[in-house]
């Protein structure tokens, strides 16, 4: 047996093959009611409504994840210079470095890449002893 692979494309010829077969197949004394057909098409158009709103929400998720991805760099430089508290146990240092990687933006404090998500406090930065 062949491995088929089903879209919405292939969906919507096989709807319509057998849609036109079952026209030209049925009995000449006992037609299919109008209702039939109508509601037939009524649900090939109610599956195709779902399937352009699927797509559509696809595309609002990916634009969605761009724009978090921006606003996380933007809250991620806004940190830079300055003194930030993150991790379980407290840790503070000074962001120098703002990175993105795999989608997840980092700052860097001293020697640790930490995710913005981390952080949870921030205060102006320390006064440098000279």
């Amino acid at each position: 047996m062949e491995n088929a692979v089903f879209t919405a494309a292939s969906g919507q010829t096989q709807f319509l093959e057998l849609f036109i077969a079952q026209v030209q197949n049925q009995d000449p004394l006992e037609p299919t009611k109008q209702q039939e057909f109508l509601a037939q098409l009524a649900q090939f158009a109610t599956v195709e409504g779902l399937e352009k709103l699927n797509a559509g929400q696809s595309q609002f998720n990916t634009q969605f994840s761009e724009l978090l991805e921006l606003q996380l760099l933007n809250s991620g430089s806004g940190l830079l210079g300055k003194t930030v508290t993150y991790g379980e146990a407290g840790q503070t240092g000074t962001a120098t470095e703002l990175q993105k990687d795999n989608g997840q933006v980092l700052i860097r404090v001293g020697d640790a890449l930490v995710p913005v998500s981390d952080i949870t406090a921030v205060a102006p930065a320390e006064p440098s002893s000279a």
